[in-house]
């Protein structure tokens, strides 16, 4: 008999529930066992898997897929160009590096820089107005009004539409910006610099060049010359060392 006079013994069903053992996991759960791969294995079946794919095999095919993991061409290190940029690129070197004038390494790299900047900047502008065109267009609408109406309203829906894109582009827009400005500053001072030593060098060079004029005007003549062609070998060279014999006339006899 148990507590309160009942019977403690367990009921058949609370029996099996107290004794009932855990569910044996379906092969679905179990975890198959994974043996390690030497590394020589896995470099077999990775050169294997390559042969799978040959990539692109055209030139147009090979040009696009270079550009795989370009985005947006804005903030890599090195200037990247699309076919139709490079005349507009090289019109631009040449007008810069004619109206700037560098000279010397560094001003030669900083001119780059430059170019590389108001590239970029010309970019960010064509692509704002790229996303804008094109979404005017997707954005126009049949609504009954006037072409203007509908411009500014399609306008509106488009700047909404894209929004992140133009603040990102905002963004680089400002970084490029303060680059540019950086790199002219820097430039001017290296310039202005180079004209200013350049000039003291043709100063100095001017003086030394007149200095060297005015010691030979004040020269004095050389002994060849002075002689008329004779060079004394001593002073009274003139004068002879032998006394020339002078003649004794005789004295009238007295009367």
């Amino acid at each position: 008999m148990g507590l309160g006079g009942g019977d403690n013994r367990l009921s058949p069903v609370n029996y099996l529930a107290f004794f009932a053992l855990a569910a044996p996991k379906s092969s679905a759960t179990l975890k198959p066992e994974i043996s390690p791969m030497s590394p020589a294995a896995r470099a077999e079946i990775n050169r294997a898997n390559a042969t799978l794919s040959t990539g692109p095999l055209t030139d147009a095919g090979k040009q696009r897929s270079r550009m795989n993991a370009v985005r947006h061409g804005l903030t890599g290190t090195r200037m990247l160009l699309q076919a139709h940029e490079h005349e507009a690129y090289q019109r631009l070197t040449q007008s810069l590096t004619s109206e700037l004038k560098p000279a010397g390494a560094m001003e030669i790299q900083l001119v780059g820089r430059i170019i590389d900047c108001h590239t970029r900047l010309n970019r960010i502008a064509a692509m704002e107005n790229n996303i804008l065109n094109f979404s005017l267009i997707e954005n126009t609408s049949a609504a009954p009004h006037d072409d203007e109406t509908e411009c500014m309203a399609a306008q509106s829906r488009a700047l909404l539409e894209h929004e992140n894109s133009f603040e990102k582009l905002g963004r680089y827009e400002g970084r490029i910006a303060r680059q540019l400005l950086t790199y002219t500053k820097e430039f001017e001072r290296l310039h202005a610099e180079r004209l200013q030593r350049e000039s003291a060098e043709r100063i100095v060079a001017r003086r030394l060049s007149a200095s060297t004029r005015q010691a030979a005007d004040t020269k004095c003549p050389t002994p060849a010359l002075a002689s008329f062609g004779r060079t004394p070998s001593a002073p009274f060279a003139d004068v002879p060392t032998t006394p020339t014999p002078v003649p004794i006339c005789p004295l009238p006899e007295a009367a």
